[in-house]
């Protein structure tokens, strides 16, 4: 009877102090010690960039309408070389598991024109399976229909367990393909914009606090670094396939390819080698899942493809 009753003691004092753990990380979007950074992808008929953008929130704040708000900045087109120039872009505010912005700025979301200033709804981590979010924020059209939700459940960061909703039919082995969120981490897209314009794609690279990284969005980088300025040329036909691989993937390119770098879904490296003109890649090894593939030529460029393993 004693020892049932010191293990049922051992199991609450191990959840107990779980709990005070758990407690002790914060999961709050509206941190100032944390810094996301933005993969920009822009692409026309003419021209393929790649543009990293950062985002923080500062300790610069502000009452507006009895109700506190701190100052997001951003940086944009951020180089390692750019003086330390932030601009400022909006305010922010977080309440019952709800990210606010404030905007001074007109917008236009689904046909309707939103005079400034307002606030909206950036993020609400209280929905539950099949509750619906509307996006008001956009400067340009977004989506005519509204994010569902299909799928909650969570992720490692920091030792502890975040919440990830995935919406649109997303689920976590695939997640990649759709939007998600992630409590204290915000949108897979960039910090503001839920979707992608014509030209420009947005993606989250990675997310830091205090200058340590907490968060990998699988891209292997966190931003565009010196000499792999993601400049892909006009003509690059880079292909690989089949886009669901089975055993073997195939590159096919006329591009002198040297490197060949691949990371699965959390951003860890699963393979990393010199191709020496070989064109093919064994991948029965791998993990079912999506994966990042990056390869770099001769001439220092890195172009990013991504396939899925069945």
């Amino acid at each position: 009877m004693k020892k049932k009753l010191l293990s049922v003691l051992w199991v609450f004092l191990l959840a107990f102090s779980s709990n005070i753990l758990y407690s002790q990380i914060s999961k709050s979007i509206v941190d100032t010690t944390k810094q996301w950074n933005i993969l920009e992808t822009y692409q026309n008929t003419q021209e393929f960039k790649k543009f990293t953008h950062l985002y923080r929130v500062s300790s610069e704040d502000t009452i507006i309408n009895n109700k506190t708000y701190l100052r997001l900045e951003k940086k944009a087109n951020y180089d390692t070389n750019a003086n330390d120039n932030w601009e400022k872009h909006n305010w922010i505010r977080e309440d019952s598991n709800k990210v606010y912005i404030f905007t001074y700025s007109n917008t236009v979301s689904n046909s309707i024109q939103y005079s400034y200033p307002r606030e909206y709804l950036l993020f609400d981590f209280n929905l539950g399976l099949n509750d619906t979010f509307h996006i008001t924020c956009e400067e340009n059209e977004a989506y005519s229909d509204p994010l569902v939700v299909s799928f909650i459940d969570s992720i490692e960061i920091e030792n502890q367990y975040y919440r990830r909703i995935l919406f649109n039919e997303g689920y976590p082995q695939y997640s990649l393909l759709g939007t998600y969120w992630i409590e204290g981490i915000g949108s897979n897209g960039d910090f503001i914009n839920h979707y992608n314009h014509l030209h420009s794609h947005w993606d989250l690279m990675c997310v830091y606090r205090n200058n340590n990284l907490i968060f990998d969005g699988g891209f292997g980088y966190c931003y565009i670094q010196q000499g792999l300025d993601g400049h892909e040329p006009e003509e690059c036909s880079l292909k690989i396939y089949p886009t669901i691989v089975n055993d073997i993937l195939n590159i096919d390119t006329e591009l002198r390819i040297y490197k060949i770098i691949i990371h699965d879904i959390y951003g860890r490296s699963v393979l990393e080698e010199n191709l020496n003109n070989t064109k093919t890649i064994n991948c029965k090894g791998f993990k079912s899942g999506i994966y990042d593939c990056l390869l770099i030529t001769k001439d220092n460029i890195l172009i990013s493809r991504k396939f899925i393993k069945n």
